[in-house]
């Protein structure tokens, strides 16, 4: 998701200019990766209101992501590789120090590193503890579940993204399910409409002008499973031999997958991004757009191909199905064969009245409930909420927008 440089709409109940803005501090491991969490946090502390709040962002390492933060937003580097050592001690007492020093209100912490750092450093100091469950639990092994249930007794509130990582943590955790909020993440609507991106780019890497595109956006990692997506295009090619296949993404897998093209024999139909093109850019070229992932929580590839106007097809997984309305604005996979992920593309591929009525169909739900900017809104409600609810003062924050009535799920 990218909502960098977002435009906020003013604030309906405006705050107080005698009201001090609400301190927060966003703590992720780093903001150096280009995955979808540092791209996340990096873009929601840059779209916050300075005027509503004062934004902190903590990483583990330095970055070039963290130091080209907007001058407006205040940020720390905390080194540590292990927090159960002398060093990592430390850290947190360094922390502790930046709190208190600079009068956060509210600790967001976004990954499982950063969560127990955060939780730790923020007990006495701040009053509000927020973490974050962004995926579909992967991660979860005896230890960590056991860790999570003592640290959710000294957090105050958890956000997740989706209705599954909701139900998810709320069973694993065995946390009360009104301790979690529902917030899902945004599009930037104009960034990735399909208009904005320059098909040519695609044109650029040899792909016929006259070829429909299958494409997807994923880092090639094991969890995206793009073999299943290339073994897909191997049975699509032969329904379709006119189609390209194009992934849009990088990592230390693209040999491997460059020899499975090969091996399948469709190497000459298979394209692999370049590294200086934006993601729009691709996406205009597109027909139809996928992920096959093992795992996810609710990724930010979904919501572009919506913002673009582009049918999907996805494996059955996290909360994509929050998303993707099953028939209607694409096709969810729930079998894990090559057969299975290759007979919606290619029915998609073969009508083009069904393309691009799914398309407009989830372009339409894009626009009406994931918009970038009206989710920073959102978010900096709950920040407000949140800090009012545990101070007992909610006449100090009482400045919200846009949250349905007693809602505990922010849409």
């Amino acid at each position: 998701m990218s909502v960098a440089g977002a435009q906020l709409q003013p604030l309906e109940n405006s705050r107080s200019s005698r009201q001090a803005v609400l301190k927060v501090c966003l703590v992720v491991d780093s903001l150096g990766p280009d995955a979808g969490t540092e791209k996340l946090v990096a873009a929601w502390a840059s779209a916050f209101d300075p005027k509503v709040i004062e934004t902190h962002l903590c990483c583990f390492e330095a970055s070039g992501r963290l130091s080209n933060l907007p001058k407006y937003v205040r940020s720390a580097v905390f080194p540590l590789s292990r927090i159960n050592s002398t060093a990592g001690l430390r850290e947190i007492r360094r922390f502790r120090s930046y709190l208190r020093c600079n009068g956060i209100e509210v600790v967001h912490s976004f990954m499982n590193k950063s969560a127990i750092f955060s939780v730790l450093a923020a007990q006495g100091i701040c009053r509000t503890v927020v973490t974050s469950r962004l995926n579909s639990g992967y991660w979860y092994t005896t230890k960590l579940a056991w860790m999570f249930r003592i640290l959710d007794r000294y957090s105050t509130h958890i956000l997740a993204n989706s209705l599954m990582a909701k139900e998810l943590t709320a069973s694993v955790e065995r946390v009360p399910s009104d301790k979690i909020t529902v917030l899902y993440q945004g599009v930037d609507l104009r960034r990735y409409a399909s208009a904005a991106g320059d098909p040519s780019k695609a044109a650029a890497l040899g792909i016929p002008a006259n070829a429909p595109v299958v494409g997807i956006v994923a880092n090639f990692r094991p969890v995206k499973d793009l073999h299943l997506f290339l073994r897909a295009a191997k049975v699509i090619s032969s329904a379709v031999p006119q189609a390209a296949f194009l992934l849009v993404g990088k990592g230390e897998l693209k040999p491997k997958l460059q020899a499975l093209a090969d091996a399948l024999g469709i190497a000459e139909r298979v394209f692999f991004s370049a590294p200086d093109v934006a993601v729009p850019d691709y996406l205009a070229r597109m027909s139809v757009a996928c992920l096959s992932s093992e795992s996810e929580g609710l990724p930010n590839a979904i919501l572009e191909y919506m913002a673009a106007g582009l049918p999907v097809v996805s494996t059955y997984v996290g909360g994509i199905s929050e998303l993707v309305r099953d028939g209607f604005s694409g096709f969810l996979v729930r079998e894990r064969t090559p057969d299975a992920f290759a007979e919606p593309v290619i029915q998609l591929l073969q009508n083009e009245n069904l393309r691009k009525g799914m398309g407009r169909l989830g372009l339409e739900r894009a626009r009406a409930e994931f918009d970038a900017t009206a989710v920073i809104t959102r978010l900096q409600q709950f920040y407000l909420e949140a800090a009012a609810s545990c101070s007992g003062a909610r006449d100090r924050h009482a400045a919200v927008i846009g949250a349905p009535d007693g809602a505990k799920i922010v849409p």
